[in-house]
């Protein structure tokens, strides 16, 4: 199953990039197919489809959608090889991609001329950071 999610996802973000840079789509699908066999041309392949959405300067929805994408083709084509029994896609990995993605989009919707957002921006990185290791460590010192 992993192998099939992997193909599919190959090939959903060659059609992706497809969709965006016609020409783009050669490099990205010969990356794919050998990312299938060796991890690093998987990240190639997403490396060029970064390059096509920075190239052409896309909007947010389809930022997002080649995003979801790559995240997932990146998730099952690492653990193609991987032992029985690790499955990449699940129910975290599957929300923590969405609700990135959402909240991106949800970024993009802020109006531009706030001043205030680069001063708060790392103080609202730095909670979310703190809280996530304070669930973390709660969960392992309750032991």
């Amino acid at each position: 199953m992993t192998r099939f999610l992997a193909v599919l996802a190959g090939l959903l973000l060659t059609l992706g990039v497809a969709l965006v840079l016609p020409w783009a789509a050669v490099p990205t699908f010969a990356l794919a197919v050998a990312g299938w066999r060796w991890r690093v041309s998987a990240v190639g392949a997403v490396l060029v489809a970064l390059a096509v959405l920075a190239f052409t300067d896309t909007g947010a929805l389809v930022a997002g959608a080649i995003g979801l994408v790559a995240t997932t083709y990146l998730l099952n084509t690492a653990t193609v090889s991987a032992p029985v029994g690790v499955v990449p896609t699940t129910v975290p990995s599957v929300a923590g991609a969405l609700v990135f993605t959402v909240a991106a989009g949800a970024a993009t919707l802020l109006p531009a001329g706030l001043s205030w957002i680069p001063i708060i921006a790392p103080i609202t990185v730095i909670l979310l950071y703190a809280m996530i290791v304070r669930g973390l460590v709660g969960e392992r010192s309750g032991d």
